[in-house]
């Protein structure tokens, strides 16, 4: 009742399109609610010399956080659906919070994996599909941009996040850094999920731009190559987009760029190390990294506005792929600089073109369940690729063999995407 109150009366006494405030509340939650993932990296080694644990087990971690992430989109997708993005906001960012104290108090892999992986990759799935999602339905101009600015939350929370988190953890240790963040999320998300609504129906408003013809057409339409893909007109359910070639080859391709990008966005930090770069200049590498990422969600996702999803997700992918062969390199301070400028740019690039493809394939009716299955069918992606690396390193002493084996992952998903057109509803 009082976040019902809140939105109406903004909404009767500014002359701001509804949505833009949505684009505030996401972001600001995501912006807190993705540090964990984003930073993660910076806590292998720290993790490793107190624990006793190796590469492998610190990154299993990462790994199971995205198994349950993947597994709860599912559930993330179909509730929002039904009944709404604010509940789900307040369950997930809850947990997250909460799993990131317990982590803090670990004494065991059991312990760290159930709060970081379990409960954080459970209540991140209710924050990011469903939040996704919203920002679709009150978008069709725009909804790139605010896509993009949703996203690029996440790359500048990390960016602010990550030296004054290695500044704590050389101070007061790495327990110290993860209880500081649970505190955060617990803090700070909640209130802002006060303003979120499913749709600009509750509010007698309709998407922006609605009516106005948005340009090009569906994906693989001549109109599509020339301007940028609109939304698919018609609407698929779950079930028939489950059918769909499109859907698989989409999501096959997916999940080889999750591969690569999560393969060094998690392995970069020990490898710049093991390579001579200093531990507080590899963080602050990482931090720039969030920083480009955020950059390059907020740039490609208005530039995709105007030049589509395909191009948008070639010019991205064929970037990064060029700087995992570039990473075996990097071997001091301002190679790794150059990495993730343009890395996190590339990364962060690619992450508002999945839902605009979603869309375009397969309407928006269904698009949050369709978009949890999705996520949950490409969990092996970010889920093995900083496991890959970790086990190649802890049997190899190398990176290298990890990040070619991404690079080429990254460039099977570019041709994978070339060949994705719009599916047909069967009669």
């Amino acid at each position: 009742m009082v976040a019902t109150e809140t939105a109406d009366a903004i909404h009767k006494k500014s002359k701001l399109f509804y949505g833009w405030i949505i684009v505030i509340a996401v972001t600001l939650i995501y912006t807190i609610a993705e540090i964990p993932v984003f930073a993660f990296g910076i806590f292998v080694k720290p993790i490793a010399g107190e624990m006793g644990w190796s590469r492998e087990v610190i990154t299993r971690a990462f790994g199971l956080y995205m198994i349950f992430l993947g597994i709860f989109s599912i559930l993330g997708g179909i509730l929002v659906d039904r009944v709404g993005p604010r509940v789900l906001n307040f369950i997930g960012t809850i947990m997250i919070g909460s799993g990131l104290i317990l982590a803090s108090r670990a004494d065991s892999a059991l312990t760290f994996y159930l709060g970081y992986s379990v409960m954080g990759g459970i209540g991140f799935a209710f924050v990011f599909v469903p939040n996704q999602t919203t920002l679709a339905r009150w978008f069709i101009a725009k909804k790139g941009l605010a896509l993009g600015i949703m996203f690029a939350g996440g790359g500048i929370g990390t960016l602010v996040a990550t030296p004054l988190l290695q500044s704590c953890i050389e101070s007061s240790g790495w327990r110290t850094a993860f209880l500081i963040i649970g505190i955060l999320i617990l803090c700070i998300p909640v209130p802002a999920a006060l303003f979120l609504r499913k749709d600009p129906k509750e509010l007698g408003l309709v998407p922006l731009g609605e009516g106005e013809g948005a340009p090009g057409g569906p994906a693989g339409d001549k109109g599509a190559q020339n301007a940028g893909q609109a939304i698919q007109t018609q609407n698929f359910t779950l079930p028939e987009a489950i059918k769909s070639g499109s859907f698989w080859i989409y999501n096959v391709a997916i999940t080889l760029m999750f591969l690569g990008f999560f393969m060094a966005q998690v392995n970069m930090v020990p490898h710049a190390t093991d390579m001579g770069v200093t531990a507080a200049a590899a963080a602050l590498a990482l931090g720039i990294a969030s920083g480009f990422n955020a950059f390059g969600r907020l740039f490609m996702g208005g530039v995709s506005d105007k030049i589509g999803t395909k191009r948008s997700f070639y010019i991205c992918l064929g970037l990064g792929a060029i700087m995992l062969f570039y990473l075996i390199t990097v071997s001091s301070a301002w190679m790794m600089y150059l990495f993730v400028i343009l890395f996190g740019f590339a990364y962060g690039g690619s992450v508002p073109q999945m839902p605009r493809m979603v869309s375009e394939l397969f309407g928006l009716k269904s698009m949050g369940a369709i978009m949890g299955v999705s996520i949950l069918v490409t969990t092996p992606g970010p889920a093995l690729g900083p496991v890959l690396g970790g086990a190649i390193f802890d049997r190899t002493g190398s990176y290298t063999p990890a990040f070619i084996t991404g690079g080429i992952a990254i460039l099977i998903a570019v041709a994978l995407i070339s060949v994705l057109k719009s599916p047909k509803k069967a009669d």
